[in-house]
């Protein structure tokens, strides 16, 4: 429902006849008509205004005889988001002194974008088409400039025909080749280190979690990755495996991240968290989510049936996150939540989970220098393959750590090559093995965030 205010509208009966009708918005009452001499029917006729997201409206209404009826419906307030398209690199007018540069937009819109297209001047040099248009997509294109002024544009569509064009320009300075002295070498700059907290949960202690067989060995693989190419410093990398001393608990979770990153990261440094294992869905009577379910990161010693008080609620990644000092923090998540059989998911015996939306990612990054990707859409499942040994996600994850994901060839992976790299990795390799799924980024960043220098072979 796109309209703040709604009229509620009926007739109330009963054989006995109605004495009373209460109705109540989001559990505050809106409304009460008492009859002292009942009715045999009430008519309602009520405005109401709703808050963005859920709605719960509740009618309960008193026959002569004392017996209560009640009557729950659930309504969706969703503003209406015109199609819009918003440059976040580069700003109109940048003057560059290197000709590899990148794209960044993200596009918007309440009727859902159907296809992006990115032109360099003039020249089509990325289309992304979307069978199942999203509310929010961001777009990552590494682009080679031409010396001088270069026509950015990024065309957006609604799937009823709408489109909605931006156009940036950014000049190309080359730099000229003179000959002068050498100055002298500038005061040594400060330096900027690099934490991650690297997480792989496998084999969980209630029978009834199915075990994961590839989640240590893709955090184990992301670890060296980190602590060798990477260059991360092994004492900066926490590591917390099945194999570890310190197991994936949800009190040794909570201290990796909430502790032991907020102690040692500082404002200018980069942090990177990685988890593999488990995600689950769990019914949320707050009525936050649209969906009506909250979302879990699941530790090894979750009880499936009691997951608010023994996982990790994916709320409290925005409190982790404001606990950082770091101003850039960005997270891989190798689980799922749609609680569909086959993958790193689950749901537990009180949760029927029969849509799940991703609109909690769009809420947990909204901090700027935040950013997630997750391995699959909210609906779909993060396959592992034994061919591989990894899921795949983790797989290309970790190749495109090592090098593959350096699109621009300029010897450094930043993260918006990697989310493009792997993008369209998984989307192929998941579809070869008769599967669907498909990364998704949520983030406010400013720029080409570098997230690894690639070594030279």
């Amino acid at each position: 429902m796109e309209q703040e205010t709604v009229a509620l509208a009926g007739l109330v009966s009963g054989g006995k006849g109605i004495s009373r009708v209460a109705i109540t918005l989001n559990g505050v009452e809106v409304s009460r008509q008492q009859e002292r001499a009942p009715q045999p029917a009430l008519a309602v006729n009520l405005p109401l205004k709703l808050r963005e997201g859920q709605n719960i409206l509740v009618i309960t209404a008193t026959e002569a005889d004392g017996r209560i009826h009640q009557e729950v419906r659930t309504v969706h307030y969703e503003k209406l988001v015109p199609l819009t398209v918003a440059f976040r690199y580069p700003q109109d007018g940048t003057q560059v002194a290197q000709e590899s540069s990148v794209v960044a937009a993200v596009v918007t819109s309440s009727k859902g974008v159907a296809k992006v297209s990115v032109l360099l001047n003039g020249k089509e040099i990325h289309q992304q088409a979307e069978r199942a248009p999203q509310r929010s997509l961001l777009v990552t294109v590494p682009v080679t400039l031409r010396e001088g002024p270069n026509v950015l544009a990024v065309s957006a569509s609604e799937p009823d025909g709408t489109i909605r064009q931006e156009i940036r320009t950014v000049i190309y300075d080359k730099p000229k080749e003179v000959a002068v002295a050498v100055p002298p070498p500038p005061p040594p700059a400060p330096v900027h280190d690099r934490w991650a907290v690297v997480i792989g949960a496998g084999r969980y202690e209630s029978p009834d979690i199915p075990k994961l067989r590839y989640t240590v060995p893709d955090a184990e693989a992301i670890y060296q990755t980190l602590i060798g190419p990477g260059g991360f410093k092994k004492e900066h990398v926490l590591l917390l495996t099945d194999k570890t001393e310190k197991k994936p608990t949800l009190r040794n979770v909570r201290w990796a991240l909430g502790t032991f990153l907020s102690r040692s990261a500082k404002k200018d440094d980069t942090v990177l968290i990685f988890f593999a294992g488990h995600g689950a869905p769990e019914v949320d009577p707050r009525g936050i989510e649209r969906d009506g379910l909250a979302k879990y990161l699941v530790p090894i010693d979750a009880d499936p049936d009691d997951l608010y008080s023994t996982a990790l609620p994916m709320d409290e990644l925005q409190t982790i996150f404001a606990r950082i000092e770091a101003e850039r923090v960005v997270a891989f998540l190798d689980a799922c939540y749609s609680g569909a059989a086959g993958g790193r998911t689950f749901t537990s015996k009180r949760t029927r989970a029969s849509h799940v939306d991703d609109l909690f990612l769009e809420r947990l990054t909204r901090s700027k220098g935040r950013a997630i990707v997750t391995a699959s859409r909210t609906t779909e499942v993060s396959i592992e393959l034994p061919e591989l040994g990894h899921g795949i996600f983790t797989y290309y994850l970790v190749r495109g750590l090592k090098g593959a994901a350096d699109l621009n060839k300029d010897g450094i992976v930043s993260l918006q090559e990697l989310y493009e790299y792997l993008e369209q990795q998984v989307t192929q390799k998941s579809r070869a093995v008769g599967g669907s799924q498909h990364p998704v980024m949520k983030g406010e960043l400013e720029g080409a965030l570098p997230l690894v220098k690639v070594t030279a072979p």
